[in-house]
């Protein structure tokens, strides 16, 4: 099959219970090892306090498995031939070298094929300084399939405006979670504002019922990180040295933003996952139909 169910995340889907897709990009490109792996944990248990199961979404040994082990982030997170899965390389990934981190687009398409709904991740990708032609495939993917990704917006190396234009053009609604403005990723605010705000996880809920309800696909749930864990924006400005493009342009531009402001990016970026699962979490437990 194309596709592998954990055991866990199976159960839970045959049961009707809630569940929490987690994509694996931070794992194998986003965190170094011993982070990435507390983050996972944090995560992992956010998810089982509200009573629902995390899935987190990887290329392992040869399969796209929905629901690694803790045991199995470990092993991923050690394989320095992971490779960075997005739909473009998915099929190629799982034959050479059979072992990769989903980014958000990969795990959407994961999540939607085994009927999972609701997605957590750090930020999302989207449109690159530049010409406007380097967007990421988080984009295209949010507007095929009907699923929520929980985020603290676009990461901080983009171009915040141009990137929420191309999800408006998109169909894709941007919500901010008890918020008017768009999440900064590490910083509390990109300063944007948004049309859409949701105070509560049934309000929230609701209105990814009834925009489903009405054919739209993606949505993207904003979720600001509070001034005490947060970085201030101006510190936050794209690392542009190398000019890389493509899909190792991310991972290069965080690990220089690493470098230059030391582990306060790496707690930032940790506490963030933390609070979208958490989010995330207690909007897959309303999404579950009642009697």
């Amino acid at each position: 099959m194309a596709l592998t169910i954990g055991p866990a995340v199976r159960d839970a889907l045959a049961s009707g219970g809630s569940v929490v897709a987690l994509e694996s990009a931070v794992i194998t490109h986003g965190l170094p090892r011993p982070a990435a792996l507390e983050a996972v944990r944090r995560q992992w248990e956010a998810c089982e306090k509200a009573s629902t199961t995390p899935a987190v979404v990887a290329v392992f040994d040869g399969q796209l498995r929905v629901g690694l082990r803790l045991d199995e982030c470990a092993v991923l997170a050690g394989r320095a031939d992971a490779v960075k899965v997005s739909p473009w390389n998915l099929a190629a990934a799982m034959v050479r070298p059979g072992f990769g981190g989903t980014t958000v687009a990969a795990t959407i398409i994961a999540a939607s094929k085994a009927g999972i709904r609701v997605i957590s991740t750090g930020g999302i990708g989207g449109v690159h300084p530049g010409d406007g032609q380097d967007v990421s495939a988080d984009l295209t993917e949010l507007s095929r399939r009907p699923v929520a990704v929980v985020c603290a917006g676009p990461k901080s190396t983009l171009n915040a405006v141009a990137t929420l234009e191309r999800l408006e053009t998109l169909g894709v609604p941007v919500i901010g979670w008890r918020s008017g403005l768009l999440a900064g990723f590490l910083a509390t605010s990109a300063g944007l504002r948004l049309p859409m705000r949701a105070d509560s996880v049934e309000e929230l809920a609701g209105l990814l019922r009834r925009h489903w309800d009405l054919g739209g696909a993606g949505v993207v749930v904003s979720q600001s990180l509070p001034g005490d864990l947060a970085l201030p924006l101006s510190e936050l400005t794209a690392e542009q040295a190398g000019a890389e493009r493509g899909p190792g342009r991310t991972p290069a531009e965080l690990a220089r933003l690493q470098a230059r402001l030391g582990d306060r990016v790496i707690q930032a970026n940790t506490s963030l996952l933390e609070r979208n699962a958490v989010l995330a979490a207690g909007l897959a437990a309303a999404l579950v139909p009642h009697g």
